[in-house]
C-alpha cells in the first residue's frame, strides 16, 4: 500500500504476527541513504495496526514552533 504525507511518499507493507499484525512504513531511498526512518506499529488487525503506524508518522512530522528566547 503507497501512503503520502507531506510530500513524502511512504510503502506501507503489514506481516501477520500470531494473533497480531505488524505494519511498517519506509520512503524511497535517494542515493544510498533512506530519506526518513523507517516506521513500524503493532494492532491487533490489519486496518488497527496501519491506523496507528500513520498516527506515528503524522505526530513525528508536525512541526515543533520555535520559541522566542527573551532573555
Amino acid at each position: 500500500m503507497e501512503w503520502e504525507h507531506k510530500g513524502i511518499r511512504f510503502t506501507i507493507t503489514t506481516e501477520k504476527l500470531g494473533p497480531l499484525v505488524m505494519a511498517s512504513a519506509r520512503t524511497p531511498q535517494e542515493g544510498m541513504f533512506v530519506r526518513v526512518r523507517p516506521f513500524s506499529s503493532i494492532g491487533r488487525d490489519e486496518p488497527k495496526a496501519v491506523e496507528l503506524l500513520k498516527a506515528q508518522i503524522t505526530l513525528e512530522m508536525k512541526r515543533v514552533p520555535e520559541i522566542d528566547n527573551a532573555d
